[in-house]
C-alpha cells in the first residue's frame, strides 16, 4: 500500500509532460491581439479544422494541450473531447452586437488565463487572439501561433510550425548563458548584477493599492499616416543613430509623468527578446524574454537609455535576469519557499515598456482583398494591478500604442491624453533631449 508521503501530489496523467520552468515564470499573463480586415473566408469552423489536422498529426502539441496549473504540466485531450475542446479554443461570436477593437482587446484583457493555451473569438469583421504565455511570448503569438494557424486555414494545410519541437538546443537558457556568461567569463556581467541588487535594496517601497482585475483598462492611440516616417525623419536630425524602438519607448515615459499617470520615482522596465544570444536560425519556443530595470527610472534621454540597453545586452544582464527567476522557480516548490523566492505581484507595479516593431509577419497574413481597412492592436496586461504597460508599435506606416493599467493607477483620461501625445507628437515629447549638430 502506497503511504500518503510517497504518493504525488497530483496524478500524472498519461502522456502529460511538465511545463518548461522558464514558461511556468509567465503563467497568470497574457497577450491580446485583435485583427480587423481578415479574409472572412477563415472563420471559427475553418480555424477548428485546421487544429484538427494538426490534433492528427500530432496529438501532443502544447497549442492543443490543457495547462493543469496545480501540476504545471501539460496534458493531451482525449480524442473523443477533441471536438468540445475546439469549440472551447475557438469561439464564434458572429452576429452579436458591433464592438470597437479597443473594446474587446479590454474586455479579453480582464479575462483571467484557465486552463486553455490560447482562444481565438471570431466576430464580424475581426478576430481576437488571447495568447496565455505559459504557452508563449508576445513575440511566439505573432511570429508563429497566429500567421501560422491562418495561413494553414485558408490553404487547408497542417500548422506544423505549432508542432515543432526546439532545435538542438535543448535547454537555450543554458545554451545562451554558456556562450554569452561562461565560456569567456564575464566578471563584470556579475559585479553590475550584484551592485544593482544592492541598490535596489535600498530604495523605499512604492505606495500604491491593487485592485480586481475588473479595474484593469487600456487605451489604444493611433498616430497619423505616415507617422512612422516623419519620426525617422526627426531622428535622424536631432537623434542619429537611435532606433524608433527606443525613442518611443523614452517619449512613452516622458508622456506617462507629464499627464500624471506614473510618478517620476516609478520604475522603468523594458523587455528585451532573448533569442539574439543564440545562434543563428536557432528555434525556440514559448518565453525567451528577460528583463532591463533603467538605472535612471525616469530616464527623459532617448540616448542615455539606448546606451543602457545596449550594454546591459552586451554583459548579457537580461540573461542574468532570467536565470535568476528560473531558479527561484525552480528552488521554491522543493525547498517549501514560493512566497520567498516567487512574491505576489506589488500593488504598485513598474512602467513596462515595449515596442514590436512593424509586426511583419502578420502582414503576410490572409486579408480581405475588399477590405480597405487592416488593424492589428497588441496589448499585455500589466505587470500589476496598479502598473502600466505601454506596448508600442508600427502598422501601416502609422505609429500606435496600447497602454493597459490598473484602475488604481490614474484616470483613462489621463492615460488617453498621454497616449494621444505620445503617438500624434512623439517628437515634441522629446524635444527637451534632441543633440544639437
Amino acid at each position: 500500500m502506497t503511504s500518503s508521503a510517497t504518493r504525488p501530489a497530483h496524478p500524472v496523467r498519461p502522456g502529460s509532460r511538465r511545463v518548461d520552468v522558464r514558461d511556468r515564470l509567465w503563467r497568470g499573463i497574457q497577450t491580446v491581439c485583435v485583427l480587423s480586415g481578415v479574409d472572412p473566408v477563415i472563420d471559427a469552423e475553418a480555424l477548428r479544422t485546421a487544429l484538427l489536422r494538426l490534433h492528427d498529426d500530432t496529438p501532443s502539441a502544447r497549442a492543443l494541450c490543457r495547462f493543469d496549473g496545480a501540476s504545471g504540466r501539460w496534458t493531451p485531450v482525449p480524442a473523443e473531447q477533441m471536438a468540445d475542446w475546439l469549440r472551447r479554443l475557438v469561439v464564434d461570436a458572429r452576429g452579436r452586437a458591433p464592438r470597437a477593437p479597443a473594446d474587446v482587446a479590454e474586455q479579453l484583457l480582464r479575462e483571467p488565463c484557465d486552463e486553455r493555451p490560447f482562444v481565438v473569438t471570431v466576430g464580424d469583421g475581426w478576430q481576437a487572439w488571447q495568447v496565455h504565455h505559459v504557452l508563449g511570448d508576445g513575440t511566439f503569438a505573432v511570429a508563429e501561433l497566429i500567421p501560422g494557424l491562418l495561413r494553414a486555414a485558408a490553404d487547408a494545410s497542417v500548422p506544423n510550425g505549432l508542432a515543432r519541437a526546439e532545435s538542438a538546443l535543448a535547454r537555450p537558457l543554458l545554451r545562451a548563458s554558456w556562450d554569452t556568461l561562461v565560456r569567456e567569463p564575464q566578471w563584470q556581467t556579475w559585479r553590475t548584477a550584484v551592485a544593482r541588487v544592492s541598490r535596489r535594496r535600498g530604495r523605499a517601497p512604492r505606495e500604491g493599492s491593487g485592485g480586481p482585475a475588473s479595474e484593469l483598462g487600456l487605451v489604444v492611440a493611433h498616430g497619423a499616416p505616415d507617422s512612422v516616417a516623419l519620426l525617422r525623419q526627426w531622428a535622424e536630425a536631432h537623434h542619429p543613430g537611435v532606433s524608433v524602438a527606443v525613442l518611443m519607448m523614452a517619449a512613452a515615459r516622458i508622456a506617462l509623468e507629464e499627464h500624471g499617470v506614473v510618478g517620476p520615482t516609478t520604475d522603468s522596465v523594458v523587455m528585451y527578446d532573448l533569442r539574439r544570444y543564440l545562434p543563428r536560425r536557432s528555434h525556440v519556443e514559448g518565453n525567451f524574454a528577460g528583463a532591463l530595470r533603467l538605472e535612471d527610472p525616469s530616464c527623459r534621454d532617448p540616448r542615455r537609455m539606448g546606451d543602457q540597453i545596449r550594454g546591459d545586452a552586451a554583459l548579457g544582464l537580461p540573461l542574468v535576469s532570467l536565470l535568476a527567476a528560473t531558479a527561484g522557480e525552480t528552488l521554491a516548490p522543493a525547498v517549501g519557499l514560493a512566497s520567498r523566492f516567487r512574491p505576489e505581484r506589488p500593488s504598485a507595479g513598474p512602467v513596462v515598456l515595449t515596442h514590436l516593431g512593424a509586426a511583419t509577419p502578420l502582414r503576410r497574413l490572409p486579408w480581405d482583398p475588399r477590405e480597405a481597412h487592416r488593424g492589428v492592436i497588441t496589448a499585455a496586461a500589466p505587470a500589476a494591478l496598479a502598473g502600466v504597460t505601454a506596448t508600442t508599435s508600427e502598422w501601416d506606416r502609422t505609429l500606435q500604442v496600447a497602454i493597459s493599467f490598473g484602475g488604481s493607477v490614474a484616470s483613462r483620461d489621463a492615460v488617453a491624453a498621454a497616449a494621444d501625445d505620445l503617438v500624434c507628437r512623439p517628437w515634441d515629447l522629446l524635444a527637451g533631449t534632441a543633440v544639437t549638430r
